[in-house]
């Protein structure tokens, strides 16, 4: 059995992910390989990969061998065009493939069926992502999702979509959206533990408390919105008395985000840092007081299962995919509308009025609920749809 998972660009929550699959197929005595599009991280600097990567990766557009002008984004046809060729030399026994609707996503589909190999679908999607369209959706389901085998998804919303489409219930598996809760747990602690320390490895954390947002700054990710939000909670409470915003991010909206905090007056008190990367973001994480995850459309959101393993209270989007799991309103964080402005300053102040014991509590219940979104639940989903697809090739993987 050779099992090949697909990913456009491997980062730090994909290589937990990737970790734990590689450690079960090992225990099966099975090959696992898996593939990324390109190590270009240009657009996630995700710092240095090199530790968590512990398995075999092939990538099909290096930056070390291709020319900086290849297109090496995830709608790219040169990458759909050199995928048969790898799939070819790696001869897997089952391929999971992230989505249907991108060039490489098809091409490996249409490999697989080429050669009888199993896929699986690895898919976030959720009804309420875009506005759908009857005949576009059946489309869809006719042309690549009944195709698929069997399925890999984050939670109930995309399961849901998924039946919508036609894809049979039985063969859609829990554990897509995961990362490493160990790692942001034991991260957010050490830094909690030596605040003066931590500042000092980090200095632009800020002295006062902060809210913290870490997402890239595009239109989606409703950044603007939640300054002006801010804004006025800031009036609502009393300069002296607000909490600071700390953004990590970068990215198209940086410039009017900035434009927007100078004209509010609000440059001593919102901290832009950048990206952050993944070995220096606990510390960021340990240090606030609360996080927001403001997305106008967002199909998960690992931030989130990110903060709440580092137990913090989670102010969040209604249309964020990872509310629905990871988020009990009024219990371990708050939801709004991300659309309307007052609905996002009504959490800020609320969650700034509770005592600190309340908002501690709130963390704790934060970090048992995403206990059950770890790496080792992506394995073991991953596990149940191999050997739901095995039947294709009248095998059975356990």
């Amino acid at each position: 059995m050779h099992v090949v998972v697909i990913f456009h660009n491997i980062g730090g929550y994909h290589a937990a992910r990737l970790r734990a699959a590689y450690e079960a197929c090992q225990h099966k005595g099975w090959n696992f390989t898996a593939v990324q599009v390109t190590d270009n991280t240009k657009e996630h600097p995700w710092g240095d990969m090199h530790q968590e990567t512990t398995f075999p990766i092939k990538t099909l557009l290096p930056v070390a061998t291709k020319p900086p002008s290849t297109d090496r984004s995830f709608t790219s046809s040169v990458s759909a065009s050199l995928l048969p060729e790898l799939l070819d030399t790696l001869k897997p026994s089952v391929v999971a493939i992230p989505g249907w609707g991108f060039p490489v996503s098809r091409a490996a589909l249409s490999w697989c069926q080429r050669h009888q190999v199993s896929t699986i679908l690895m898919s976030e999607s959720k009804w309420d992502d875009e506005k759908r369209q009857w005949w576009k959706e059946l489309l869809k389901s006719w042309l690549y999702v009944r195709k698929y085998d069997a399925a890999l998804v984050g939670g109930k919303l995309h399961r849901d979509y998924l039946i919508q489409l036609g894809f049979p219930p039985e063969k859609i598996f829990l554990g897509y959206d995961a990362v490493d809760n160990d790692y942001f747990t034991k991260c957010a602690s050490s830094a909690r533990l030596n605040p003066a320390a931590t500042r000092q490895r980090q200095p632009a954390i800020p002295a006062k408390p902060y809210f913290l947002i870490v997402t890239r700054l595009i239109k989606r990710k409703n950044v603007y919105r939640f300054v002006e939000a801010f804004a006025a909670y800031r009036q609502d409470i009393g300069a002296e008395q607000a909490w600071d915003l700390v953004i990590c991010g970068s990215g198209e909206e940086e410039r009017s985000i900035r434009n927007l905090i100078a004209a509010r007056s609000l440059n001593d008190c919102v901290h832009l840092p950048g990206f952050i990367t993944y070995q220096q973001i606990g510390d960021w994480y340990g240090l606030a007081n609360a996080f927001v995850h403001p997305a106008s459309q967002e199909q998960w959101g690992l931030v989130v299962n990110e903060a709440c393993a580092a137990e913090l209270p989670i102010l969040c989007s209604r249309t964020v995919g990872a509310s629905y799991e990871l988020v009990q309103d009024g219990q371990n964080g708050l939801l709004f509308d991300p659309e309307n402005r007052q609905d996002m300053t009504r959490t800020l102040l609320k969650i700034h009025q509770m005592d600190l014991d309340s908002r501690l509590q709130m963390g704790r219940l934060s970090h048992k609920i995403v206990a059950a979104y770890g790496p080792q639940n992506f394995a073991d989903g991953l596990l149940k749809a191999i050997n739901a697809g095995s039947l294709k090739t009248g095998t059975n993987a356990f």
